[in-house]
């Protein structure tokens, strides 16, 4: 499921709700970095697990030791 790149509007809603002053330039660079972070997590949403086991259930402790 891909997701919904934010815009540089919602950007700026973001940052008012947050208290942070984002210059425009600034608010078009973020946009733009929050849409390829999207697109790096949409890309592992798609990498086939199967049953690969939790990383909590991993143990470090070799056996022959």
């Amino acid at each position: 499921m891909n997701r919904i790149p934010l815009t540089e509007e919602e950007i700026d809603l973001l940052a008012k709700a947050a208290r942070l002053d984002l210059p425009e330039k600034r608010r078009r660079l973020v946009a733009e970095t929050m849409d390829e972070i999207y697109q790096i997590l949409d890309s592992l949403d798609s990498v086939e697990l199967g049953e690969s086991a939790p990383a909590f259930a991993y143990r470090a402790k070799w056996e022959g030791r």
